[in-house]
């Protein structure tokens, strides 16, 4: 049970910590319960879309109360890797208000013409035009990075296209690979990582879907809890091959589990 022990968790937040606008069973607690014991731990999200402060203000409306340094976005970790691990510092940027002042606040110049990378996130406002230029720009040598794939997100009783149906068009006319760093991809991981200083091995992503929370710790060989509050079911996970390191049903029996394995009597 060593190994469980002081895990920096990675928290998903749609469907493990809230599920729209209402927050998940015991939530609140197990957020409280890490703060309380003074564990490491971040929100994470691939939608690059909202800022912190929404979020903050949002998770603030459920009684979950976070400063801006517990909250990472795929947004931020592409303004961290633009930074921290290229030259690129003028940004032709697809996305949202929240992702451009992401950028511009790291000190990346945002431009219309002449980019050294094309930033690729959701945006509801995307049409021809951005795509065109995007299109340009990376045949004319410009780098091309995405903050994540996920090609749809559920939109209440729908699914909505996202930043990888986006991206998916304008590798289509280039040719050109994108970086992507929101999960499974290991980028945002590097940004836990810098931020914490700790190692890889410490870290658990805690969350409801399998194909991007449990894939993301498969793919990074780092542990990964799943919650059945969220998308997948038992019957889903029977099914699948792509199997986390522990499952919970909520995240009262996950908060049970560190509670056990992180006390004086854990051996």
């Amino acid at each position: 049970m060593n190994g469980f022990r002081d895990l920096i968790y990675l928290i998903d937040m749609d469907g493990t910590i809230y599920r729209g606008s209402a927050p998940i069973p015991c939530a609140k607690e197990f957020i409280e319960y890490l703060k309380q014991a003074g564990r490491k731990f971040l929100l994470v999200t691939n939608c690059p879309g909202s800022s912190t402060e929404s979020l903050i203000k949002k998770l603030s409306g459920m009684g979950i109360e976070l400063d801006k340094g517990s909250i990472l976005s795929s947004g931020d970790a592409a303004a961290e890797y633009l930074i921290k691990s290229t030259s690129y510092r003028k940004i032709y940027c697809i996305g949202s208000k929240a992702l451009q002042d992401k950028l511009a606040e790291r000190g990346l110049e945002l431009v219309s013409e002449k980019p050294d990378c094309v930033v690729v996130g959701y945006d509801r406002e995307f049409d021809y035009e951005k795509m065109k230029n995007a299109v340009q720009f990376i045949l004319d040598g410009a780098a091309f990075v995405c903050t994540n794939y996920d090609a749809t997100i559920p939109e209440g009783e729908k699914v909505v296209p996202h930043t990888g149906a986006i991206a998916e068009g304008i590798k289509a006319a280039t040719g050109v690979e994108p970086v992507i760093i929101g999960k499974p991809e290991s980028h945002l991981l590097s940004t836990v990582v810098s931020r914490f200083g700790c190692s890889r091995e410490q870290c658990c992503i805690v969350g409801d879907r399998l194909d991007t929370d449990v894939y993301f710790g498969v793919k990074q060989n780092i542990k990964s809890f799943l919650v059945l509050t969220g998308v997948t079911t038992r019957d889903m996970l029977k099914e699948s091959s792509i199997q986390p390191t522990k499952v919970f049903n909520n995240l009262y029996e996950l908060m049970q589990f560190d509670e056990k394995v992180n006390s004086n009597q854990a051996g």
